[in-house]
């Protein structure tokens, strides 16, 4: 990763110290293809004029200096740009500063003195979640770009959603009907509003309606209005949804779920451009744009002869397919940094990630319920977490796979149960890799690395978790721990 992080202390030594530890190396385990650019210096007066001119990835301060210390730094550095994390570097006896830090916005603190390697992981968690808050904040701009601020909400970098966003822009010049289809969670109410934002509407109203959430009895009338004394409790007129919207766009959801009778009115409504209230026979003229929802499939409801063919057409002059989040995999990192965003502030909490292991998690599952399932499991987990990173600990166990598996597995190993090679299947998975075309070399290879995750694994439950102790028993480094822990999404 490229970075340019700030050291401010008034010890030379310790500004000797990082220059020394922060490489492109160090921080790019082990390549050299990111830039790295440490900056130092040594009182807060001066780091304050360093971030007022230039723009950091990652601040770092002393909290016991001279005039303006950590503390007072950390403040003007939020006021300023409070993007930036800011970590401070504090001794055993003033922790309680530290975590009055954390409280005032910081990212995390760095108790002196420190391990090179627990530094380096704490670092590059730190530049990472500064990574994914500028990514998200960049695509807020470029999508917010001349009257752009439908896109706000919608969140992903992906071919599939980048493609959603050009059809949303030429969409949105025109006045013709919309039909979204995408399973549901998926966001297809946030891109109706995108298209109303984008289009020459977007100063008049957007009404959105569920249609399978209203009883048939009342939905004629949400839809097109009452007349006073069309029916028992219309004691006055009533517009309905068509004339709220008038001038703006009517939002459909869950079309699907309408009834033959009033799929019938809304096929008329939609001809003649025109309404007629319940208990009246006068029409009524609108001038609305449609965008209707399903997440249902409407071709196959008419094939059941439960949804209207004429309608479906009328509908559907252009239609939009929002992509499951199983098929953009590669938007859950940008969504969970937004939604962590989200809910820190609405709970005030600072937690600033998700380590790997969870993240392994999350990307592994295949998020039956979409975008609406992984905001609920985000939300969940920034309430009950007690950490500054969201873990495994913290996800629902329907998410929880591999870690868990991998320490069962690891236990029933060690009980010297013979039949550990039946319960693997191995068998099965070698006629699965050669099925595969994949060569002999490649099979002992996979099995290797199989057996070393499971070693690691062992050796680290037989330690409590020490990795220093855990690197030993190996008879490997740390670093070299840690490398290989980071591949197999051990945490």
């Amino acid at each position: 990763m490229a970075a340019k992080i700030l050291v401010v202390d008034d010890e030379k030594n310790i500004l000797a110290l990082f220059k020394k530890i922060i490489t492109p190396a160090s921080l790019n385990d082990g390549h050299h293809d990111e830039s790295v650019e440490v900056l130092t210096a040594m009182n807060g007066e001066m780091a304050w004029e360093m971030i007022q001119t230039q723009d950091f990835d990652l601040i770092i301060s002393d909290l016991a200096m001279g005039d303006m210390n950590g503390i007072e730094l950390l403040r003007q550095s939020k006021s300023l740009k409070p993007e930036t994390p800011f970590m401070i570097l504090t001794g055993v006896g003033t922790i309680e500063d530290a975590v009055k830090a954390i409280k005032l916005g910081a990212y995390d603190y760095i108790t002196k003195p420190f391990q090179r390697d627990e530094l380096l992981i704490t670092l590059r968690k730190a530049l990472e979640y500064h990574r994914l808050n500028s990514e998200v904040k960049a695509l807020r701009e470029k999508l917010s770009e001349k009257d752009g601020v439908g896109f706000n909400r919608i969140i992903g970098k992906s071919k599939s959603i980048t493609k959603i966003f050009d059809l949303i822009r030429v969409v949105a010049k025109s006045d013709s009907t919309v039909l979204v289809e995408g399973e549901s969670g998926t966001g297809k109410e946030l891109i109706a509003k995108a298209i109303h934002q984008e289009s020459s509407r977007r100063l008049q109203p957007f009404i959105a309606i569920n249609c399978g959430a209203i009883p048939e009895t009342l939905l004629e009338s949400e839809l097109f209005g009452h007349v006073r004394g069309a029916f028992t409790g219309a004691i006055s007129d009533k517009k309905g949804i068509f004339k709220e919207a008038d001038n703006g766009t009517l939002f459909l959801d869950e079309i699907g779920d309408v009834s033959l009778p009033i799929q019938a009115k809304l096929l008329r409504a939609l001809q003649e451009r025109e309404i007629r209230p319940v208990g009246s026979n006068i029409g009524v003229r609108f001038n609305v744009r449609i965008i209707a929802a399903t997440n249902k499939s409407l071709q196959q409801m008419i094939a059941e002869n439960l949804f209207r063919e004429d309608l479906y057409y009328r509908l559907a002059v252009i239609t939009l397919n929002v992509p499951p989040l199983r098929d953009r995999k590669e938007d859950i990192p940008l969504l969970v940094n937004y939604f962590l965003d989200k809910y820190n502030r609405l709970n005030d909490k600072h937690i600033h990630g998700v380590n790997e292991a969870a993240m392994a998690q999350l990307l592994e599952h295949d998020w039956p319920g979409n975008i609406r399932e992984l905001e609920n499991v985000i939300e969940r987990s920034v309430v009950i977490s007690s950490s500054d990173a969201i873990d495994s600990d913290t996800l629902p166990k329907n998410i929880i796979k591999i870690g868990r598996t991998s320490r069962q597995e690891m236990d029933f190993r060690s009980s010297g149960n013979h039949s550990w090679d039946q319960s693997l299947k191995q068998t099965e998975l070698i006629h699965d890799l050669l099925k595969q075309n994949h060569s002999l070399k490649e099979i002992v290879e996979l099995a290797v690395c199989d057996i070393e995750k499971i070693a690691i694994i062992k050796a680290l439950s037989d330690v409590t978790g020490n990795r220093a102790e855990a690197a030993r028993r190996l008879g490997i480094s740390r670093p070299a721990l840690y490398k290989k822990m980071k591949a197999y999404n051990i945490d």
